[in-house]
């Protein structure tokens, strides 16, 4: 590797490096896994080996733009807890730990986050963690994205599978195993374990969509025993090798066409360096009318502790009288 190129991982940068790659406003690329069942025929490691995988493999294709860092390997899995090998972090847990790490990143200067997504109970606590820290930051933006949600348009096009086929140890994940470690992959085990539909408003399906209703039923209860939801059977180590290049071409795009802050500036031209004045508008209320009050200036101005960072609070107070003195009493 050329020394004067910067390095794709965080684990392998000294702590200059890592200052240097944080100045340079490279892109944090989280992988956020799991360690869960697969049914019978795929290792645990399913969602942390493809999600970091692809993290990786984007921050060596583009260290100019991104930078990988290492995994959340564990998820909030209750759900599968009957199998053997499963291993779970309360969703409270899940996310204030997941948050802190992201602002660690924070502090030390990085502006964009994305969390690269690979277990699909981890979704809705990955997009809070990523909204927490919008609203935390003036100046830093967090992203989420479900890795899957990348291949849609691809899948749509190659999946031999019905809906319901590509939901859990299925044609899509088997298909990225068998690209990236075929000999780990039990083929002679696989099973076709497609649910019933339950309602026609309930369904799961990583690349056609759930249903209308989030009904998440207790997997362990549910199962036919197989830990699958989906048909593994029609994988191919080609649709892996498929999927994985369309997914690191769309988180690539997104990070380097997307990601970018977007502020409200006011007409007149602020200097350089100078932070953006907090709007003041002047406005008659009805209590101020009712009380004979003169018109009152409201202000939208930073609040001290315990209110968030950034947050805005509304003061108002009454505008001088003609005498210079402020009315007295409530308005």
């Amino acid at each position: 590797m050329n020394p004067t190129e910067p390095k794709p991982l965080l684990e392998t940068m000294t702590w200059p490096e890592a200052r240097r790659a944080a100045l340079a406003n490279r892109v944090v690329l989280l992988p956020v896994g799991a360690i869960e069942q697969h049914g019978p025929h795929l290792p645990v490691d399913v969602d942390n080996r493809i999600v970091t995988w692809l993290c990786d493999e984007a921050a060596r294709r583009r260290p100019d733009l991104v930078m990988s860092v290492p995994p959340i390997h564990y998820g909030f899995n209750t759900h599968n807890m009957g199998f053997p090998g499963t291993v779970s972090v309360e969703v409270e847990h899940f996310v204030d730990y997941v948050a802190d790490v992201c602002r660690s990143f924070v502090r030390q200067g990085h502006r964009r986050i994305v969390l690269v997504n690979g277990h699909g109970s981890n979704a809705m606590p990955c997009a809070l963690v990523a909204r927490k820290i919008v609203n935390e930051h003036d100046d830093a933006l967090a992203a989420a994205i479900n890795h899957w949600s990348l291949a849609r348009d691809l899948a749509a096009r190659i999946r031999e599978s019905p809906v319901g086929g590509m939901a859990h140890a299925c044609e899509y994940e088997t298909s990225w195993y068998l690209h990236l470690a075929p000999d780990q992959v039990c083929l002679d085990k696989t099973v076709t374990d497609v649910l019933t539909r339950r309602s026609g408003q309930v369904w799961v399906d990583l690349m056609a969509g759930d249903g209308p209703v989030s009904l998440i039923d207790d997997w362990s209860r549910i199962s036919n025993g197989s830990g699958v939801e989906g048909d593994p059977t029609t994988a191919t180590a080609e649709k892996g090798r498929l999927f994985a290049e369309e997914e690191l071409k769309n988180l690539l795009a997104f990070c380097g066409e997307s990601l970018r802050p977007c502020r409200y500036r006011p007409a007149a031209t602020t200097p350089p360096g100078a932070r953006t004045p907090i709007p003041t508008t002047t406005h008659e209320s009805a209590p101020a009318r009712q009380a004979g009050v003169p018109l009152v200036a409201t202000r939208l101005s930073r609040p001290s502790a315990p209110a968030g960072p950034g947050s805005l609070r509304r003061e108002t107070r009454p505008a001088p009288s003609r005498h210079g003195r402020r009315p007295r009493g409530r308005i």
